[in-house]
């Protein structure tokens, strides 16, 4: 009788293993997810970027990440992600939240840095506004929301054999946010 029960359960943990497996062989995003941990506020689950990017983490703390996104193909932008906390969107759920005054401010602070750059509103898949801002030329493009207080911003400049960004490099940062999960982190 052991024996049977013993030979049941043994079946039983082979075939869990086998269903995880096929999950993951069908789903290969699965093996892919990053993790970024906010401390004491969120933790940020995406999908690789593909292409060859890899997330590489310069700093991290309970306030602030930052990171290189890259790719080894010369000819794709590399990006820099800064995700911080800010006391002045404290109470501020999402960039959708902010006023058309504020919005008009966060763009000034953009204007300060460049004469010419032009601006534009995308969304994520869930809706969650994106204000672009482009710099004449095409050598520098930003991708900037807001997040629980967050500010969250991705510097594209062009790869080393590419004379501009395009708007696909651009629509790749639209993707790769979308794909982001922010899960609340339990206390």
């Amino acid at each position: 009788m052991k024996k049977i029960i013993a030979l049941v359960l043994s079946l039983m943990m082979l075939l869990t293993c086998v269903a995880a497996l096929a999950e993951t062989a069908e789903n290969p995003e699965k093996e892919d997810m990053g993790v970024l941990k906010m401390n004491k506020a969120f933790d940020i689950k995406y999908n690789k970027p593909g292409d060859g990017y890899e997330v590489n983490i310069q700093t991290q703390n309970d306030m602030t990440i930052i990171a290189n996104i890259f790719s080894s193909d010369a000819k794709l932008p590399r990006m820099g992600l800064i995700i911080a906390f800010n006391d002045e969107w404290a109470e501020t759920e999402r960039l959708n939240d902010v006023s058309d005054e504020d919005l008009e401010g966060i763009k000034a602070s953009f204007l300060e840095e460049y004469d010419e750059i032009e601006f534009e509103i995308k969304e994520t898949a869930y809706g969650t506004k994106l204000l672009i801002a482009k710099v004449a030329g095409g050598q520098d493009a930003y991708v900037y929301t807001i997040y629980k207080g967050h500010e969250i911003e991705i510097h594209l400049v062009p790869g080393a054999e590419a004379e501009a960004l395009e708007e696909t490099d651009i629509d790749r940062v639209v993707t790769f946010l979308s794909d982001m999960d922010f899960v609340p982190v339990e206390e």
